[in-house]
Parts: C-alpha cells; sequence; structure tokens
C-alpha cells in the first residue's frame, strides 16, 4: 500500500524559516504627518470646545478624547518577586499633586447682606376725626 503525501496548503516554495518579506514592512509616517499637520492647533481646539460646551451634541465624545490623553486607562503589569523574601508590600508610584483653584466660599448667614422691603409703610393716625351730620 502506497502512502501518498498530503499538501497541509500554503506556497510549497516557501522554506521553513526564512522570511517571505526579509525587508519587511515599509513604514509608515502617517502619525508624524498628523502631528506636522499645519491644522493641528484648530482640531484640537475645536475638540476642547465641543468639550465645555454643554449644549453641543459631541461634548460626551470629545469628553472621551481628552480624558484619554489626561489619564489613560491604567494596564495591567507584571511583577516578579521572589516568594522565599515575600514580604507583601505593594509599592504604588508617587501621586501627581494637580494645582486647582480654591473655591471661593459662600457668604455666612449673619454676614449676608439685609434684603430691604421696598413697599411704603403706612401707619394708622393717633385721632381718627369723626364725620357727624350736625357739624
Amino acid at each position: 500500500m502506497s502512502y501518498v503525501k498530503k499538501n497541509k496548503g500554503g506556497n510549497p516554495n516557501w522554506v521553513k524559516g526564512v522570511s517571505g518579506n526579509p525587508k519587511g514592512r515599509p513604514p509608515e509616517h502617517f502619525g508624524k504627518y498628523l502631528r506636522s499637520h499645519p491644522s493641528v492647533p484648530l482640531v484640537i481646539e475645536k475638540i476642547l470646545t465641543a468639550a465645555l460646551d454643554d449644549d453641543d451634541p459631541r461634548q460626551k465624545d470629545a469628553w472621551k478624547i481628552v480624558a484619554n490623553k489626561v489619564a489613560p486607562d491604567l494596564k495591567a503589569q507584571e511583577i516578579k518577586t521572589d516568594v522565599s523574601n515575600h514580604i507583601g508590600v505593594i509599592v504604588m508610584p508617587p501621586k501627581n499633586i494637580i494645582d486647582t483653584p480654591t473655591p471661593t466660599p459662600p457668604l455666612p448667614l449673619s454676614k449676608s447682606p439685609q434684603v430691604r422691603d421696598s413697599r411704603p409703610v403706612y401707619s394708622l393716625p393717633d385721632k381718627v376725626p369723626q364725620k357727624n351730620g350736625s357739624e
């Protein structure tokens, strides 16, 4: 009985372990092109304007763009440790303090300006004259 070698697919001219594209993919400079484009400041200004405008329907999308650049998502990192010297301490990176303006506190109620009533004040006379039919 003769055995026929079945073709597993692929190009039979390829040599195992040798790249079919030795120079690799040509570099793409699209990111460099975008960063050097003269309209980049205008695009950034439009995104920030949409993010700050409460009536703009694109505000949510603009906030996502801005937030991802200001505070990107954290990615998991693999930490290798020697189990025999395990102490159980997690070292966190230092905090970066963000300068925020302090809000102006509201005036205390005791020092709030008094509201004046602008209506005229009427008082009753001491003696009310009586009209007599005889006088």
